[in-house]
């Protein structure tokens, strides 16, 4: 059996399972999208192993993506970014264009910056290397489903250095509030860290933050704090 077999049987076999499949309240739902068998069955066993965690199937395309999320809409998708009918970055946009609240981090061998820079592009929740430790991917997939940032902080402001530009008239729209919130997310707070420190609500928070991202145009607030970089509205020294 090929490579590419044994993981679409792989596919098969657990978005058919009902006992895989049913997703729970108190559980965070998670798709592995990667063609590489052992790979995807590395991060199976990472994911499968945790009691918070679910595995609802693996897929080993773009294509297979797609069915995968449909039918079972997980809270979280670790996505490969060479795939071989696409890439990640172009499944993403796919994906959260028919599922916005599903996040998607980014996991791949290459981490150079055009691939973590289309990453952000694409919307993904963040990005993580294939050398990290399982207990990084365990706490990305928590992360991912908080909706928080999911990147080290060296990453991102290496990446973010290559975005500076002016300000434009879009940007200058946030309240100071607003600007407030989105500089503690580029310090990679949390929504409860941020309600914390600013003394509100965490759905007081959560609605700044749904600002910020229709302001600025991004799809995750790792995307709003690269735009806000770029354009120049948080200096570099304050990412991380």
């Amino acid at each position: 059996m090929s490579r590419s077999e044994h993981c679409a049987n792989a596919f098969r076999f657990v978005s058919d399972s009902d006992a895989i499949g049913a997703q729970s309240e108190t559980r965070i739902s998670v798709a592995i999208v990667d063609d590489h068998l052992m790979v995807a069955e590395v991060l199976a066993h990472i994911v499968s192993r945790e009691t918070d965690l679910e595995l609802v199937g693996i897929a080993a395309s773009v294509a297979e993506a797609l069915v995968l999320v449909e039918h079972h809409t997980p809270q979280v998708v670790l996505m490969d970014y060479l795939l071989p009918d696409d890439d990640g970055a172009a499944a993403t946009v796919k994906i959260l264009k028919r599922w916005p609240e599903t996040k998607v981090v980014m996991f791949s061998g290459s981490s150079g910056n055009n691939v973590v820079a289309r990453a952000i592009e694409a919307g993904c929740s963040g990005f993580l290397a294939k050398d990290r430790p399982a207990s990084d991917v365990v706490a990305a997939v928590r992360a991912a489903s908080r909706g928080e940032l999911v990147l080290r902080s060296d990453e991102l402001a290496s990446l973010l250095s290559q975005f500076k530009s002016a300000p434009n008239q879009q940007t200058q729209r946030l309240s100071a509030r607003e600007l407030e919130v989105l500089r503690l997310l580029a310090r990679a707070r949390s929504t409860d860290g941020i309600a914390t420190e600013l003394f509100l609500s965490i759905y007081t928070v959560r609605n700044h933050v749904s600002n910020i991202l229709s302001k600025l145009g991004a799809h995750s607030k790792l995307e709003a704090v690269a735009i806000a970089a770029r354009d120049g509205i948080i200096p570099l020294e304050e990412i991380g």
